[in-house]
């Protein structure tokens, strides 16, 4: 028999829903957790299992779209992260492994063309990241090595290569002998 759960909820000014949480009679969080825009819509609802998150998560956009999907286990994200414009486009996915994103990694225009792809080791970007103009033209081509930089080749719209200006952490000051 499942334990008795009790509702605690939380509102704002107006009277609208804001939280509303489920704990045992211990005071243990358990079970469903569901937040609310200001509008009375669902904001995002998750599961806790002895006061940890555990399991599938949505979130929502004010219009009741789905803001984001994802999962916990053990209390850290676990598994496909994906994010989503209002209009329904993906906007980011990812993979996560106890709360560290391992895997490719993509961000996507509001358009549905890809705006970013990368590849995480242990929340440190690895190896090539490309970044693309909204037409599709390359952007930037980025290698990196252990999350440092170590080249890139930036590109016009038209695709031809931009001359790299220096970046304030590549300027050298030199301090004149007093």
């Amino acid at each position: 028999m499942e334990p008795k759960r009790l509702i605690r909820q939380e509102f704002y000014p107006d009277g609208n829903i804001r939280v509303e949480l489920s704990f045992t009679p211990d005071g243990t969080q358990e079970g469903p957790v569901k937040t609310y825009h200001p509008n009375g819509k669902l904001a995002s609802e998750i599961t806790y299992t002895a006061n940890r998150m555990e399991g599938p998560v949505k979130a929502y956009h004010e219009d009741g779209s789905v803001r984001a999907e994802f999962s916990y286990r053990d209390n850290k994200r676990h598994g496909r992260y994906c994010s989503y414009y209002q209009n329904g486009q993906l906007a980011v996915e990812a993979c996560y492994e106890s709360g560290i994103v391992n895997g490719p990694y993509k961000t996507y225009y509001e358009t549905g063309k890809i705006r970013e792809e990368a590849v995480f080791e242990n929340n440190v970007r690895v190896g090539k990241a490309m970044t693309y103009h909204e037409n599709g033209q390359v952007e930037m081509d980025t290698d990196f090595e252990n999350g440092k930089v170590v080249s890139i080749r930036e590109f016009d719209a038209d695709g031809k290569p931009v001359e790299k200006k220096a970046r304030f952490s590549e300027v050298i000051r030199v301090k004149k002998d007093e």
